[in-house]
């Protein structure tokens, strides 16, 4: 996959910033390789602010237009506003064909409570966690780079591939905070709140800034990243036998968790809003495991480990201390 064809996936995916909008942007005026209509108005739309002059013409132009079409019965057009609209028409129907000659991107999605597994085209293995969402081009097994795009948390198997000149093909995953190379492992993602948890149970992987491509730390079997929005990061050595990636076996497994982190993962995972009645009780830690599928052995396990009750109080769960 050449630069402007990963420049319109991150686009396509959200995690395009300004320079690279711009770039794109010149490889679809400038180069057969180009989107359909509503893709380059969507990046007139965002760059129309920019100090360029360039973009802004463009930006003008591209609404001339429009304008134009709607009023044509009122209003008469020279020449030479006929041949721009009519080089721009062009334009558009050599985008719309190139578009549809494009590898398509796939897109697998869970709701709340849902887990799923997933075989990408070169035979990985993905289980994808409650509330999260992976996107992948339906090419991926023949490009250079095979990427993915992940929101949320899933667990990756990645097989190893090798090119025809026996050089072995890397796969990227990319979250808002980092991007994930690997070659043939195993390892958990949890991409929630703004922060992006990496841990690794097998093989290698590097994790890179996606703004600057720096390398920012390589990963050894039993470590945990957890990378910042600002890409800051800290290391954590857990062992290599972690219950991190437990849901995927239907487990729920809380090492000395406070019952703050707990009422995170019942929101992100399940939808389930639990509210405390003092901030004490927030504070108690629990380690445990109960079923992924049957949250109410998880509330029992609390109020009898700590003398609570959890009560559902117009749909959502207050926990008390028990009088």
């Amino acid at each position: 996959m050449n630069h402007a064809k990963q420049l319109l996936q991150k686009y396509l995916n959200g995690y395009c910033s300004p320079e690279e909008k711009q770039q794109l942007y010149r490889y679809l005026l400038q180069s057969e390789a180009k989107e359909y209509d509503e893709v380059l108005h969507a990046l007139w739309t965002d760059l129309s602010g920019v100090s360029n002059p360039g973009l802004v013409t463009s930006n003008r132009m591209y609404q001339s237009i429009v304008a134009n079409k709607a009023d044509s019965k009122q209003r008469f057009f020279s020449i030479k506003n006929w041949q721009i609209a009519a080089s721009l028409t062009g334009v558009l129907i050599a985008v719309a064909v190139w578009y549809y000659l494009l590898p398509q991107a796939q897109t697998h999605e869970t709701q709340y409570s849902e887990v799923k597994t997933i075989i990408l085209p070169d035979s990985s293995v993905v289980y994808l966690n409650a509330n999260s969402k992976i996107t992948y081009s339906d090419d991926l097994a023949e490009n250079a780079t095979r990427e993915v795009w992940l929101s949320g948390e899933a667990y990756f198997e990645v097989t190893r591939r090798q090119a025809t000149s026996n050089q072995p093909v890397k796969m990227v995953v990319h979250t808002a905070q980092v991007d994930i190379e690997v070659l043939g492992t195993a390892f958990n993602v949890k991409d929630r709140r703004g922060i992006t948890q990496v841990v690794l149970d097998e093989g290698k992987v590097r994790l890179k800034n996606p703004q600057s491509d720096n390398e920012l730390i390589a990963m050894e079997p039993g470590e945990s990243v957890r990378v910042d929005e600002q890409h800051s990061f800290s290391v954590e050595k857990i062992g290599e036998e972690t219950h991190v990636s437990s849901w995927k076996e239907n487990e729920l497994y809380f090492d000395d968790q406070s019952l703050r982190e707990i009422q995170q993962v019942l929101a992100d995972n399940y939808g389930i809003q639990l509210q405390f009645a003092n901030p004490t009780v927030s504070e108690l830690t629990f380690t445990g495991s109960t079923p992924a599928d049957d949250i109410s052995v998880l509330f029992t396990t609390l109020e009898k480990s700590f003398a609570l009750k959890i009560e559902e109080i117009d749909g959502k769960y207050l926990i008390r201390p028990t009088p």
